[in-house]
């Protein structure tokens, strides 16, 4: 038996600019966005002697998680996207979200999708 809390594939991403951790479970998709660091805030320590770095950190506030159920999904497309990448396209009604992985990850993660839209 398998645990229904645990993922059915994981996997890393480009969305966006940074990099995401992708997670299908078996009702939803889920990825989370690291916080990354902001070159304004690097500019701004660099012209105050990192006096603000010291106030405000590094790091911007662009973090978080999001989340797709499976059953909002109505099509997954993947399209070549340079030597060794592809972009899988999660099709919902209301948007599309575009993870960029390896060729090899590209078909996995659209057979895995394939599959729980269509159980």
């Amino acid at each position: 038996m398998t645990d229904a809390a645990a993922p059915l594939h994981t996997f890393t991403s480009h969305i966006a600019g940074k990099n995401a951790v992708v997670k299908i479970y078996a009702n939803r998709v889920e990825w989370e966005k690291p916080r990354g660091v902001s070159g304004g805030k690097l500019t701004a320590g660099l012209l105050t002697g990192g006096l603000s770095l010291l106030a405000t950190g590094v790091k911007n506030g662009d973090s978080g998680t999001e989340m797709i159920p499976v059953k909002a999904i109505t099509s997954v497309a993947t399209k070549r996207d340079g030597f060794s990448n592809s972009v899988v396209s999660v099709i919902t009604a209301g948007a599309t979200v575009d993870f960029r992985v390896a060729h090899k990850e590209a078909a996995t993660v659209k057979d895995t999708l394939t599959r729980l839209m269509l159980a």
